[in-house]
């Protein structure tokens, strides 16, 4: 009988369902292509669930494929390494079912490691959506049926009242170290200096000689004990703008040091203050990244024709559902009915981090008649 657990395994990889191979022989038991031409007879511990090599070294996903001529062979003997050396999962069509042909996998390295294939998502397009007089269309990346078709009604009541305008009122992306001082006095030190002219300044010209688009825009110290929380924003040009900021805070970090402050300790270079991918009421008041306010005047004859309702009614289900629903379940930015549909499909057919989710669906839905 074959013993089964759930664990972690010796792939880095939790793996659920997992139906452990009984140990084999002592050379019984091979992989094939280039695992089996390297000569390597592997067994498999079933109590420990670790995968040897008869030299005595560890194999793991993360060597295999060490060899492959190219990234594409390493993804086939990734996958050969799962179904034949590891595990063999009670859903025997896990692998079969995940495509990994015909894709081009050297544009994939520094965005993911252990690949074994890719997930295929239907793309639609919505719109067209007049936006400051400029005609767009909106790729989403979905499988929510509706969706697309729902945008794209929206689009239509806009474009017939005469499309929508858009302000940008903040631009600043933030990253805020957590820095740890002796006691509360050298903490607090530490707060006035970066709040004084000399300070800031110091910490602008840091920013400027570390990078050529990022432009320090505010410090927010915030002292808690020993632990100082730095809050630095700063616009980071075209770019969404974390690997910028968390280079040139690196660099403030070591500036601090350099006047005056050489017993103090990073803890971390994010301390969550940022807040980076975590619902957080400092980024519903003060913005993280770009904040927009768009508006867009819908005639009542359009709300009846494209929208299948009454503008009284829209504007009561707007107070009840966006403003009081979503202050009765304490919701953080969730005014709205679901900014976070949109915003996750767009971020999915675009390549963006799908997790900045959290922080870029935060609005607020007004009506008024």
């Amino acid at each position: 009988m074959c013993e089964k657990e759930v664990k972690e395994s010796e792939l880095g990889t939790h793996i659920l369902d997992v139906e452990i191979i009984p140990k084999p022989a002592a050379g019984q038991f091979k992989c094939h292509s280039q695992l089996k031409s390297d000569g390597l007879i592997h067994e498999i511990d079933s109590k420990n669930n670790h995968l040897y090599e008869s030299r005595e070294r560890s194999l793991t996903l993360k060597n295999v494929g060490t060899n492959a001529g190219s990234p594409a062979e390493a993804v086939e003997m990734r996958r050969e390494f799962l179904e034949k050396c590891v595990y063999k999962l009670r859903r025997a069509n896990f692998l079969a079912c995940l495509p990994f042909k015909n894709y081009d996998y050297f544009g994939a390295r520094g965005c993911c490691e252990n690949v074994i294939g890719y997930m295929p998502i239907p793309v639609g397009i919505a719109g067209p959506l007049s936006v400051d007089c400029e005609n767009l269309y909106i790729p989403m990346a979905t499988t929510e049926g509706a969706l697309v078709a729902s945008v794209s009604r929206g689009c239509k009541a806009i474009n017939e009242s005469g499309g929508a305008v858009t302000i940008l009122t903040a631009d600043a992306m933030t990253r805020a170290p957590c820095l740890q001082f002796p006691n509360v006095n050298r903490a607090y030190a530490a707060k006035l200096w970066l709040e004084s002219s000399t300070g800031i300044h110091e910490i602008e010209k840091t920013f400027l000689a570390t990078s050529n688009f990022a432009k320090l825009k505010n410090i927010q110290p915030i002292l808690i004990g020993e632990h100082l929380y730095v809050r630095f924003a700063a616009t980071t040009g075209d770019a969404m703008g974390m690997n910028i900021m968390s280079k040139c805070v690196e660099s403030a970090v070591s500036t601090i040091k350099l006047h005056g402050f050489h017993d103090m300790r990073v803890v971390a270079l994010s301390g969550n203050v940022c807040t980076d991918k975590k619902p957080s009421a400092l980024n519903w008041v003060e913005g993280r990244g770009k904040s927009v306010v768009a508006q867009a005047y819908i005639t009542h004859a359009t709300i009846k024709r494209v929208l299948k309702t009454e503008v009284p009614d829209i504007v009561a289900l707007n107070v009840s559902k966006n403003l009081v629903g979503s202050a009765v379940a304490g919701s953080i930015g969730g005014c709205n009915a679901h900014a976070s549909n949109v915003i996750s499909a767009i971020f999915a057919a675009t390549g963006q981090d799908i997790a900045q989710v959290v922080d870029s669906c935060h609005c607020i839905t007004t009506m008024n008649e």
